[in-house]
């Protein structure tokens, strides 16, 4: 057997930090099927300190690679700084945080979330399908506007709120993101997404010391993934849209570094089934395979208690 060239305190642990919807799994994925230092522990999203005692047990014999969502920190700023610092446990060796266009974001949630209203019980098979029918109807008729859509969206998911509640929220989130990085400078090395989808990892690679290459393979975390491409907003937003959302998100994207409001006047306005409608159906086929799943393991588990 070949002996470990690593110590506890040597090994290359990873923390990815980023928000929700960002592409922090598959960059954390990416990184993760580069790392040299064998053997290694993935972990996804823990929420609590206390869910950090299995990387600090882990830690001894495996390099971690974890990924953590600051939108589930952003109320644990104390236990946060505490991880971005240099008295955590696992010592992490190089801490990387995720910047995204606040604009794909929306997009990107638009397309996903109605997967989180399933997992929470806010929503049905019957909702989803609606929302599916209303994308399939924008990728056919590429005048209707972004708010035109979103609109449809919160009637469907959120019972009839302004589409402008949601985008405040996650306007909100970015800006306090952003906040968060600046004021802990020097304690995180910064990738943006739209380098990552185009496999330029150069920003992280010294850090890290070794070369990234993006993975396709997500393994069981394979739905969290879509179209892998960035600046969709500009085949979303209208002139019509742009002036509003420039309104309510403009300090969020200038504190995370997007500055271009600027629309292509030959741009394609055309969006791919398999990326929306098709996504979508794809995501409520994942919510169903994975109820069948939790209902077979309690059906088992029942069977061995009781019988």
């Amino acid at each position: 057997m070949t002996a470990d060239p690593y110590s506890a305190t040597s090994r290359p642990h990873v923390l990815i930090l980023g928000r929700a919807k960002t592409g922090t799994t598959f960059i954390a994925k990416s990184i993760e099927a580069s790392c040299p230092a064998k053997p290694l522990r993935f972990i996804m999203e823990p929420k609590t300190l206390r869910d950090m005692q299995q990387a600090r047990a882990a830690s001894t014999r495996s390099t971690i690679i974890m990924k953590v969502l600051f939108d589930d920190w952003i109320t644990q700023r104390d236990n946060l700084d505490e991880l971005a610092g240099g008295d955590a446990q696992p010592a992490f060796h190089t801490r990387i945080a995720i910047l995204r266009d606040p604009r794909d974001e929306l997009i990107s949630r638009l397309m996903y979330r109605p997967f989180s209203f399933l997992l929470s019980g806010h929503a049905d098979d019957k909702d989803v399908e609606r929302w599916a029918t209303v994308l399939e109807q924008r990728e056919q008729n590429h005048a209707l506007t972004f708010f035109d859509m979103h609109k449809e969206y919160t009637a469907i998911f959120l019972g009839e709120s302004d589409p402008a509640n949601e985008i405040n929220d996650v306007a909100r989130l970015c800006l306090e993101y952003a906040n968060y990085l600046n004021q802990c400078q020097g304690a995180f090395v910064t990738l943006r997404y739209e380098d990552a989808v185009l496999n330029d990892f150069s920003a992280i690679e010294k850090t890290l010391g070794w070369n990234v290459s993006q993975t396709r393979d997500l393994g069981r975390f394979g739905y969290t993934k879509r179209s892998s491409s960035s600046k969709n907003w500009m085949k979303w937003f209208h002139a019509s849209d742009l002036e509003r959302i420039k309104e309510l998100m403009e300090p969020a994207c200038k504190g995370l570094g997007y500055n271009d409001w600027a629309l292509p006047a030959d741009i394609d306005r055309t969006i791919e089934p398999e990326h929306h409608s098709g996504y979508v159906r794809a995501l409520t086929l994942q919510y169903r395979q994975q109820s069948g799943a939790l209902r077979t393991f309690v059906q088992r588990l029942r069977s061995r208690l009781f019988s």
